[in-house]
């Protein structure tokens, strides 16, 4: 039988638990990393009802005033013509007043 060398025999001790405390390392890695999905899949995620709320009512508020939109469109081409018409008169009674015969 060979001599064992307590030199050798250390070394590989050394070896055995440099690779326990590796593979131990990596268990309590692996049991971090499922305790962090864990509890990210126990989060839920805001509750968007309110919003979605808001959104309907925003879509139902701009179909109607599509229409008070349109009204005031043609209110303000009314009031345009208007404006023309009166200015034409000013005009007509600027001409008129700055002729002496016209009386």
């Amino acid at each position: 039988m060979g001599k064992f060398k307590l030199k050798d025999q250390l070394a590989g001790i050394a070896a055995l638990i440099a690779a326990i405390v590796a593979i131990g390392g990596g268990f309590v890695k692996y049991g971090e990393i499922m305790t962090k999905l864990d509890v990210l899949s126990e989060q839920s995620g805001p509750d968007l009802t309110p919003l979605a709320k808001m959104i309907g009512d925003n879509q139902k508020n701009i179909s109607v005033n599509t229409g008070a939109i349109s009204d005031n469109s043609q209110s303000a081409a009314v009031l345009t013509k208007e404006i023309e018409l009166l200015k034409l008169q000013i005009e007509e009674i600027k001409v008129s007043t700055s002729n002496p015969l016209s009386n």
